[in-house]
């Protein structure tokens, strides 16, 4: 090459670098003019929709921002974590592939259900969700499975916001009811009001009738909860067959989204049932016909008693360590014993001050009637909810109850009746008996607390309780069938003294309603004794680290105290409360949540509006005089659409979908109208079925 040639190239590329340089100061130029235009159209946007994101990011000061023009012109980001570009050179091209990416291959959210038959069959709701959950599976098994996603689904969880350039891709290609949107940096999320279109976004989704939820500054330990309490609002159905979407790679995204798949099986947890619902009205009119005394709002104890020990005593394989501790102290401490502990406790000589169960079904009531001995019972105080079933409160000294958060029985007489006057419902109070028993502790006005027993899980699969209780075989060996059934769904947890245990996904429901119980209650000093899961705002102790003081006040003086000054009776009108049972208007709510699925579906996309819009329906009962149909139908609607979530979402053609779709729809039907028959005898209809469970512990009898 001449030496003139040469000089030639290096003349056009000098040339085209200038170019470049000066497109990109145009560029870097039209950026910054339009950038403060964005922002401000964004922030008024948001302050129609959604005023509070608003308020938190008009005046917000990013702690580390380093945004730069990308080479088309747009905005890029440097990722503070690995100090490079979020994006590459195009970033609006790039979030399209990913999108186009993401709808060709797409990750749903799963949930199942275990339909074991021959359980609980008296239940119209088993006998119905059973059949509607064999119905989905038998068509798993014939017709193509979804591949790309379509048109319209129910719902989506983004993972990481970024600068936006994902979102509008998103949206242009599907129609989605419920939009998740979560961001572990503030930052992040501040400079995305600078280059998405948030505006056109948020009128889009008003426009389709759909919403749209931010979590913002979200860490992995508290996602979950986040998410659960948002979908306790919104409908817990609205995570299942949810499609996954993660927008960039992070660390923190990455350990989210880990914490989420673990603790995805809580969405199913707690969410009731039509049956239960009735059995909740039953038992809550009958025990009100006993005037039974029940726990006062706002209970507080004088100065004197509120650093007495009280000792709640779970039926946790630890038992069997710190039942020394219990032996010692028992003259000192007030002993709470939950549900099946009464057992172990009793095999020590240790009559407890109160016994606590929560679970409603007759079967509480055949269990301390067959196993226990009645002179015994009739020297135990008795703690419980006014769900539980209303022959239990004979078998004991006395009783009292408290109000159970949520339940229609509660509504009727706690709300409606009560007003809130001189009783209020007791939250985090299930599901497991330790929950209510350390609900009651806190609302009683107990401040000094020792959890023992309370193991919320277990380091050996095969010692999962005290062996001294009715779990286990007088060898000391477990009963399998009873073993099969509480390892369900077992998992691994941070330990309280060990760095993991097992536990199942019903226990970790409830250790982590301990924590957030004992978080309403600051002033509460509680010491967790138990060799099990770690319980958030406890302190771990050893039991033989536990000291007592000699000059206590007298104990037994202060179970009397408890008893006489922290219960109270509540008044029973009977006209009246049948009268809110509203028999006949639970019936016209059926017949009306029949007529949005008895129609002809041309497409999934007509059969999501219209389930959209049932549950708006039954949602609209939820502040008003009817309140507690909505609470005796929410659980049943909520497994249902959960079922047809999956029918939804799960096949590849319209019309299989459809073909399933109008089965399911047909079984629904077939429930509503039972529903409406059962509840026209509401007030009779105490729990009558015996427990399987009764025989597999018989053997221990």
């Amino acid at each position: 090459m001449s030496l003139e040639n040469e000089f030639e190239e290096l003349v056009e590329f000098a040339h085209e670098q200038v170019q470049l340089t000066a497109q990109r100061h145009q560029f870097e130029k039209s950026l910054i003019e339009n950038m403060p235009k964005q922002f401000e159209k964004n922030i008024q946007a948001f302050i129609k929709y959604l005023p509070d994101i608003a308020q938190e990011f008009r005046h917000y000061k990013p702690k580390n921002l380093d945004i730069f023009c990308a080479k088309n012109g747009e905005l890029n980001i440097i990722d503070s974590a690995t100090k490079s570009p979020l994006y590459g050179h195009e970033p609006s091209v790039q979030c399209e592939k990913q999108v186009e990416k993401l709808l060709k291959k797409p990750q749903f959210s799963s949930l199942e259900f275990g339909m074991n038959e021959g359980l609980d069959d008296e239940f119209i709701h088993t006998t119905y969700v059973r059949e509607m959950y064999q119905l989905y599976l038998d068509a798993k098994k014939i017709y193509e499975p979804l591949t790309e996603v379509p048109e319209h689904i129910g719902s989506s969880i983004i993972f990481g916001i970024g600068l936006g350039y994902h979102l509008k891709p998103l949206l242009d290609a599907v129609t989605i009811d419920h939009i998740y949107l979560c961001e572990p940096s503030r930052d992040l999320f501040f400079a995305s009001l600078y280059s998405c279109d948030w505006a056109e976004i948020l009128e889009l989704i008003d426009k389709r009738d759909g919403n749209i939820i931010f979590n913002i500054g979200v860490n992995y330990e508290k996602f979950t909860i986040d998410f659960l309490n948002e979908m306790k609002h919104r409908g817990a159905f609205n995570s299942v067959a949810t499609l996954l979407y993660q927008h960039y790679p992070s660390e923190e995204l990455t350990l989210l989204i880990k914490q989420f798949h673990r603790d995805f099986h809580m969405v199913a947890i707690g969410w009731g049932f039509y049956d239960d619902g009735v059995i909740s009205i039953a038992h809550d009119y009958n025990n009100a016909k006993q005037s039974l005394p029940t726990l006062r709002k706002d209970a507080k104890l004088p100065n004197k008693w509120r650093s007495m020990p009280v000792f709640i005593i779970g039926n946790g394989p630890s038992l069997d360590e710190t039942m020394s501790s219990v032996i010692e102290y028992q003259d000192k401490a007030v002993i709470i014993s939950c549900g099946s502990a009464l057992l172990p406790l009793l095999k020590n000589n240790i009559i407890p001050d109160f016994h606590v169960a929560l679970e409603r079904t007759r079967f509480t009531f055949d269990y301390y009637n067959e196993f226990i001995d009645h002179e015994i019972l009739q020297q135990i105080n008795f703690l419980t909810v006014n769900v539980m079933h209303p022959e239990c409160a004979g078998l004991f000294k006395w009783t009292g109850m408290a109000f159970k958060a949520a339940e229609p029985g509660t509504t009727i007489s706690c709300e409606f009746i009560d007003g809130y006057r001189q009783f209020r419902p007791m939250t985090y109070c299930n599901p497991v008996v330790a929950n209510t028993a350390l609900a009651f502790a806190c609302n009683m006005g107990c401040e000094e607390i020792y959890l023992m027993g309370v193991d919320g899980g277990y380091k050996d699969p095969k010692y999962h309780h005290s062996k001294s209780s009715s779990y286990f075989n007088d060898d000391g060996t477990d009963k399998e069938d009873l073993s099969k059934l509480i390892r369900a769904g077992e998992m691994k947890t941070d330990g309280n003294f060990t760095e993991t245990v097992y536990t199942t996904a019903f226990f970790n429901v409830g250790n982590n309603q301990l924590g957030t119980l004992l978080g309403d209650f600051p002033h509460v000093n509680c010491f967790n004794c138990s060799d099990g899961a770690r319980i958030k705002n406890s302190v771990p102790l050893k039991h033989h680290n536990i000291l007592l003081s000699n000059h206590l006040p007298d104990k037994n003086e202060f179970v009397e105290v408890l008893k006489n000054e922290q219960f109270i009776i509540r008044e029973f009108d009977d006209v009246e409360y049948q009268n809110l049972v509203a028999i006949d208007k639970f019936a016209q709510v059926c017949d009306e949540l029949i007529t949005f699925v008895d129609r002809d579906f041309n497409n999934r996309s007509e059969i999501a509006i219209a389930l959209k819009l049932q549950v708006r329906y039954l949602y609209s009962y939820g502040h008003t005089r009817y309140r507690h149909l909505y609470f005796l139908l929410d659980g049943s609607i909520t497994y249902m659409h959960s079922i047809f979530r999956m029918i939804q979402y799960n096949f590849e053609k319209d019309e299989d979908v459809l073909r399933v779709m109008n089965d399911a729809f047909a079984i629904f039907i077939e429930y509503m109208t039972e529903a409406k028959e059962k509840y026209r005898g509401v007030l009779t209809a105490n729990d009558s079925q015996r427990s399987y469970l009764m025989n597999m512990l018989d053997s221990k009898k």
